[in-house]
């Protein structure tokens, strides 16, 4: 996950000072992104149109522990212990097994069951559950590919980093979208507004490089635009076309 320090730096104090904690940060926005959207449902299972299945129950708390983990190695790095921080990179290994599996799996579900596996009332799939898949499964095998490739260049902190940084963006739409449907005032606008906190995610890496090497590495370049127009095809040309409800379809049958 997060790696050594860039060294090559203009300012040294505070470029040092944004490094070590901009990752840290990171991750303890993304916890408590994910915190403040599932709490609501489970300080109030009434609020649920179902109960909270097991699958969904299982994927939340890998996904969960995986930004615990993302979290302790920020901060492993930040402290320069960097042995340690790769011998724990086998539990990222390990996570990212069940990881993979239980969102396909809890995603599948949800289009069988025609709404949100956790059963909750703030988000609705609409009548069109299929289209709806697009997003979770996307999110996945982008989340997917950007993780494994951060494991294979873990001995490069340059793209590590980055990688791991921007496949953690990837898991934030579905905390959002709850988020945003427990806020009555987000809710009513387009579903459009949560690209305004993802944005805020890349505008926040797009800075970090900006602050620490006073230019923006290629590889963020084409993670920050990756992640922006990602969305555009999900809800337009994939998710609205014939061949796609086809294949939902048949991945819930």
């Amino acid at each position: 996950m997060a790696t050594a320090p860039h060294r090559t730096l203009s300012n040294p104090q505070s470029s040092v000072q944004a490094e070590r904690w901009f990752f840290t940060g990171m991750a303890l926005a993304m916890i408590a992104v994910s915190l403040i959207a599932f709490l609501p449902s489970i300080t109030h299972p009434a609020e649920r149109r179902a109960p909270l299945s097991a699958l969904a129950a299982a994927h939340g708390v890998v996904f969960f522990a995986w930004l615990l983990l993302f979290l302790v190695q920020s901060r492993l790095i930040a402290t320069h212990r960097v042995a340690i921080h790769r011998r724990l990179g086998l539990a990222s290994i390990a996570i990212l097994a069940l990881m993979i599996p239980l969102g396909y799996t809890t995603t599948v579900a949800m289009a069988r069951r025609g709404y949100d596996l956790s059963g909750d009332l703030s988000l609705a799939v609409g009548n069109d559950p299929a289209y709806q898949t697009v997003f979770p499964l996307a999110n996945l095998l982008i989340f997917t590919t950007l993780a494994i490739a951060a494991l294979v260049y873990q001995r490069r902190p340059e793209i590590h980093r980055r990688l791991i940084l921007f496949a953690n963006i990837e898991l934030m739409p579905a905390p959002l979208a709850h988020l945003i449907g427990h806020t009555p005032w987000l809710a009513a606008l387009p579903a459009v507004i949560i690209m305004v906190p993802i944005t805020a995610f890349v505008a926040a890496a797009v800075g970090r490089d900006l602050l620490v090497a006073r230019r923006i590495h290629p590889l963020t370049w084409v993670l920050a635009i990756l992640r922006m127009v990602s969305g555009v095809f999900e809800a337009g040309p994939i998710g609205t076309s014939s061949a796609w409800h086809h294949f939902v379809y048949w991945l819930a049958r």
